[in-house]
């Protein structure tokens, strides 16, 4: 499941995004979103936490607490979404 979570975070934020944040390789991450052959490494989801603490609860349990600022795509999709409407939480 963990492994799901990290790809849908790359997808959803590009692998260029993803890059350019954690410094590894765009193509690296590519990979990692798209090839299901190709496992996770311990270093892409140490690159990736590292980069983006507010998913890191997401990617662990598949939880979400936006009160201690820890969300998911969806969660934060939606946000912007509301946020547009001018309801959500930013």
């Amino acid at each position: 499941m963990r492994e799901e979570r990290i790809r849908a975070l790359v997808k959803y934020l590009s692998p260029a995004v993803v890059a350019k944040k954690t410094g590894l390789d765009r193509r690296r991450w590519g990979t990692v979103a798209h090839n299901l052959k190709v496992k996770v490494r311990i270093e892409d989801m140490d690159a990736l936490l590292d980069a983006f603490p507010e998913y890191e609860l997401w990617i662990w349990k598949g939880d979400v607490d936006p009160a201690k600022g820890q969300i998911s795509p969806a969660y934060a999709e939606a946000d912007l979404k509301l946020a547009e409407q001018n309801a959500g939480s930013r």
